[in-house]
């Protein structure tokens, strides 16, 4: 849904949990074995548990989170992007589509009161800064990584997306841009 944003079921939720919520992975172990039994990838179920973990790891440290030095500076140099695509995502999952057509006063992108409807003190940030939150731990997971892999030699290009979803936040936050 957003050629910016990287997908949620990439995350590793044991790096996101660290020590002081170990106690929430080792609960998932048991749901872990099932799908891992599956002859294929459950990406709805295992999409679905990971941000559900995810959530409550969020709800026990959303109030330390947002002081974060790295979250701030992750938040400032994203935020073009990022503020839209959370807001696209609970959007979407509040309306149970994509389809932004479909979203009563928000069908059309405007900027301004993304924002204020995003603003710390709106009553839909809770479950709009979540996404920021998931953004910015797959963020460090994937930057880790590559720092990694740069010490090893291995050098990195990002795709270019070719196309985008009809019904994703770029089409919805810049339609002038698609045909």
């Amino acid at each position: 849904i957003s050629a910016f944003a990287l997908h949620p079921l990439y995350i590793n939720l044991e790096k996101v949990a660290g020590k002081s919520n170990a106690e929430k992975i080792k609960a998932l172990s048991e749901k872990q074995q099932e799908l891992n039994k599956l002859p294929y990838v459950e990406y709805v179920e295992v999409v679905k548990t990971k941000l559900e973990v995810l959530n409550d790891i969020f709800s026990n440290t959303s109030s330390e989170f947002f002081d974060d030095e790295e979250y701030k500076e992750f938040y400032h140099a994203n935020k073009y992007w990022l503020m839209p695509y959370a807001a696209f995502c609970y959007l979407r999952d509040k309306y149970e589509t994509s389809d932004f057509s479909n979203w009563e006063n928000f069908s059309v992108y405007n900027k301004k009161t993304i924002e204020k409807f995003s603003a710390k003190n709106a009553t839909a940030y809770r479950e709009i800064s979540f996404h920021y939150f998931v953004q910015f731990h797959l963020h460090k997971q994937l930057k880790e990584a590559v720092d990694y892999c740069h010490k090893k030699g291995i050098v990195f290009k990002g795709d270019i997306p070719i196309g985008v979803y009809r019904y994703g936040c770029d089409t919805w936050v810049d339609p002038e841009l698609y045909n």
